[in-house]
């Protein structure tokens, strides 16, 4: 059994799940501003360019977490040092997607579970 392959999956799946997560959640705050009319006020506005900018966050988190899983045309990288920088990264688009979004509360990072 390989366990650090299993490992690398396991992180692939926890911050997959994060990304969908808030990308759901960001769809449902601009629905609502939208049924809510309140996306023609000036606030609403900018609330919804900031869940715009988030989700363009997210889209880029998403698309390093296909680079990190091989699935995509450009080979998953191989280097630890590689694949720690990538999810560091990714853990920044999340910060900044979560301030963007209006999330005060920070979730730790997988990245940064003990043991890792």
């Amino acid at each position: 059994m390989d366990l650090q392959g299993a490992r690398h999956e396991r992180r692939l799946e926890m911050y997959r799940a994060r990304v969908n997560e808030r990308l759901r959640t960001n769809r449902i705050a601009v629905e609502t501003l939208y049924q809510g009319g309140t996306l023609f006020s000036p606030q609403g506005t900018r609330a919804g360019r900031a869940l715009l900018r988030a989700h363009q966050l997210l889209q880029r988190a998403s698309s390093l977490l296909e680079q990190l899983s091989g699935d995509g045309v450009v080979p998953a990288p191989r280097l630890p040092e590689r694949i720690d920088e990538l999810y560091r990264e990714v853990d920044t688009m999340l910060s900044r997607s979560d301030a963007l979004s209006g999330r005060n509360h920070r979730a730790a990072s997988v990245a940064r579970l003990p043991g890792r």
